[in-house]
């Protein structure tokens, strides 16, 4: 147990109230060790500091606390600006449809997805949606040794269905994770992301299978 999951979260929400330099070291010595552990803390840790910045109140006390317990993998695609989902209005609710490239950490147990939707007329907002909804498929693991491990695939939601109370933030959710996202950044690895080093996303998408692919493993708890 080496506490990142909890580590620079307020102890107000459960965490233990530690510094960013103190995440970044950590992060840096499993990054030493495994890459594909990197991956699986940046998805689970980022997705932590979302619902610690979202402002609502119940899908945070909901949800976060099992992130941190490591009893439920969470995750985000790598590009923040991916291209949202589109959000049908059906009744009270949303039908959710479009691909998520990229995204790691989505363990066969179960995973809570933050996607960024797009309702008609409102700008990108983020949602938390369980691997277990109908309507949401999963590829198979994005090949290569740069990803090899970390549990890598797309996401395609095909009619998903998504509520209000679902809701988790919306343009301020990318500024309120960045600093935990640089910290996370900081092992001495080829990250995907803003920076210049960054390395090239593959250009084609996983291709989408009808059933999810076996991943072994229960979520480490990092």
């Amino acid at each position: 147990e080496s506490g990142l999951l909890r580590c620079a979260v307020p102890q107000a929400l459960g965490g233990d109230g530690g510094s960013l330099e103190q995440l970044a070291q950590g992060a840096r010595d499993l990054a030493n060790r495994s890459r594909a552990a990197s991956w699986v803390l940046w998805a689970q840790r980022t997705a932590i500091e979302a619902f610690v910045h979202s402002p609502n109140i119940g899908v945070r006390e909901h949800v976060l606390p099992m992130l941190m317990n490591g009893e439920r993998a969470g995750t985000l695609p790598i590009a923040l600006d991916s291209l949202p989902i589109v959000a049908e209005e059906v009744g009270n609710a949303y039908k959710l449809y479009g691909i998520l490239n990229h995204v790691p950490n989505l363990q066969w147990l179960g995973f809570s997805l933050l996607a960024p939707i797009q309702r008609s007329g409102q700008e990108i907002e983020w949602v938390v949606l369980r691997s277990e909804e109908n309507g949401l498929r999963v590829g198979i693991d994005v090949e290569g040794d740069f990803w090899y491990g970390s549990r890598t695939a797309s996401i395609a939601l095909e009619g998903a269905f998504f509520r209000m109370d679902e809701w988790v933030n919306g343009a301020a959710l990318v500024p309120g994770i960045r600093p935990v996202m640089e910290a996370l950044s900081a092992p001495p690895i080829d990250w995907p992301g803003d920076k210049a080093s960054a390395v090239q996303l593959p250009t084609q998408p996983s291709n989408i299978v009808q059933t999810a692919r076996p991943r072994s493993g229960r979520l480490a708890k990092e």
